[in-house]
């Protein structure tokens, strides 16, 4: 939930119930930043990243590296080559992409993730794992869902990015907690 109120703004964030010996509780627990939001940043990367085909494209170059304008184009079927224009466009002025020109053929280029990009890949494994859990009947043919280091083993570092260390930091935090 985004509040905007008194001059500032925040994201307020009510966790779910939790079930505490076999009943369920409702938590009261918010999540609230530190310092309050002028904006709030979920809207304002859905600006950009929430455009149709733009987190399709940028799978295809997060993931599968130097893509051409012609390889996302076959790749994903009802994108039209104005469509994907447009909005290789728009992520190269968000900064999160980068065409680079093949020095052997200066009419050729790819498509790569700037390093600003890569703080987005965190984003697409968020909707990897949602997916390969939630809609598993759709995603495999035995229709099981998987866990992430099953698919991606020892890719962590990559597919986390910079969430990683918010990871181990609060891994750490929650063993110093249980320890005497």
């Amino acid at each position: 939930m985004y509040l905007k109120g008194l001059g500032s703004s925040c994201i307020v964030i009510t966790l779910s119930p939790r079930s505490v010996a076999g009943r369920a509780q409702i938590s009261e627990e918010q999540v609230v930043p530190r310092v309050p939001f002028e904006s709030c940043p979920i809207r304002l990367s859905v600006g950009c990243l929430g455009k149709k085909w733009a987190l399709i494209i940028l799978r295809d170059i997060a993931f599968l590296r130097d893509q051409t304008f012609s390889q996302i184009l076959q790749r994903n079927s009802g994108l039209t080559p104005r469509a994907l224009s447009i909005r290789l466009w728009d992520l190269q002025r968000e900064g999160v992409i980068e065409r680079i020109t093949d020095r052997g053929d200066k009419r050729k280029g790819y498509y790569r993730l700037t390093k600003q990009g890569r703080d987005v890949v965190p984003v697409l494994t968020a909707l990897i794992q949602y997916g390969i859990r939630y809609h598993a009947d759709s995603v495999f043919e035995d229709e099981k869902p998987r866990e992430l280091t099953t698919l991606f083993p020892g890719k962590e570092r990559f597919l986390l990015g910079r969430l990683e260390k918010f990871a181990r930091r609060q891994q750490e935090v929650d063993q110093s907690h249980r320890e005497p």
